[in-house]
């Protein structure tokens, strides 16, 4: 890709990590829903990264998607080995925060909300079927068939990380893409306040 000239910081992981953590836990209580520790992690893994991809890309609902994601399950699920896992991961991964942070413009797809919702959880439980390392006993097979069978439970706590985000007042990606893209110190002041701490990043060129 080439330059085109425009300011480019470094984002700080860390501190996204920090914000969703805490959503994520503000909503668990909220809830009343209970999830073992490896299973926060990864959903806390899973927001930052799709945040971070949101903040230095400019991309609609169907960026997200190179093909339909149930193309692309059907296809995972006639190969074998890593890939086989990684593909299906990422499908659920995606489906995941497609339904969490845009079920209003799912309920208006051509698929809707509940083809997502089949496909996630179809494909995280071929991804634990895809982990025969340690059988059953395997805690990262417990971990993706967890998020299988409790998948819908798993896009309410989504969705409601997604509504703190993205509050009129409290739009945290959004001032975040804009810090991301400009450096502005106004964004950083506005993050601050909201409790993402930036701290001190060198500003870089590519």
């Amino acid at each position: 890709m080439e330059d085109d000239g425009s300011p480019k910081v470094a984002l700080s992981t860390t501190s996204l990590d920090h914000y969703f953590k805490s959503s994520l836990d503000e909503v668990l209580v909220q809830q009343k829903t209970e999830i073992d520790e490896a299973t926060h992690s990864y959903l806390v893994s899973m927001l930052t990264s799709f945040a971070e991809r949101s903040a230095t890309m400019t991309e609609t609902l169907d960026d997200l998607m190179d093909e339909p994601l149930g193309v692309q399950m059907m296809r995972a699920m006639q190969s074998d080995g890593q890939g086989r896992f990684q593909t299906l991961k990422q499908i659920g991964d995606t489906s995941l925060y497609l339904t969490g942070f845009f079920s209003e413009s799912l309920s208006r797809s051509l698929n809707g909300e509940r083809y997502y919702i089949d496909v996630g959880s179809g494909a995280y439980h071929g991804a634990a079927q895809s982990l025969s390392r340690g059988g059953p006993s395997n805690p990262f097979k417990q971990m993706y068939e967890g998020l299988a069978v409790r998948f819908v439970e798993m896009v309410d706590i989504i969705n409601e990380v997604s509504e703190r985000c993205f509050r009129q007042d409290q739009d945290v990606l959004r001032i975040y893409e804009r810090y991301a893209t400009t450096g502005s110190p106004r964004a950083a002041a506005r993050l601050a306040s909201l409790g993402v701490a930036l701290g001190n990043r060198p500003w870089t060129t590519h």
